[in-house]
């Protein structure tokens, strides 16, 4: 048995019908493939009963579609199957590798302590925030106040 086989088109209705072997594409690939296509068409997952484990895509097109749409539009799903499924094992051979990285992200965003190896000891000048030599903190209604002998 293929991986997917197109079971029926409908183009009265735009609605294609694939059927998927469960044992080669895990349900999160399938909602994937899913979630890639739904801004083109309704998505329907059904699932056999029996030993067989196939799901049942239905796949509507929210415009009109005829059989050749509908053969494009199975065959990019068919297109993303392999896409997320590829994905999917990345994700697994390097997850170890994206976790330290995440975790590196997150405790330096945290505020966490850098090795000692990378801090560069300033000196202290004895600065201030406080301290404003050149004036640029004054209000403005202090800096540019009229005197009440211009009003006259």
């Amino acid at each position: 048995m293929a991986s997917h086989n197109i079971e029926s088109f409908d183009a009265a209705t735009s609605t294609a019908t694939l059927a998927l072997d469960g044992g080669i594409y895990p349900l999160d690939v399938v909602y994937g493939a899913a979630y890639a296509l739904i801004d083109r068409c309704y998505v329907l997952l059904d699932k056999e009963s029996g030993k067989g484990g196939r799901y049942l895509v239905h796949l509507r097109g929210k415009s009109a579609l005829d059989e050749i749409g509908l053969q494009a539009l199975s065959g990019e799903f068919g297109n993303e199957l392999l896409s997320q499924a590829l994905r999917r094992k990345i994700v697994k051979q390097n997850g170890a590798i994206i976790e330290e990285i995440v975790t590196t992200a997150i405790a330096g965003a945290a505020g966490a302590t850098m090795p000692t190896d990378f801090v560069v000891e300033e000196e202290d000048d004895d600065l201030d925030f406080l301290d404003d030599p050149l004036g640029i903190a004054v209000p403005w209604e202090e800096k540019f106040k009229k005197d009440k002998s211009d009003n006259a």
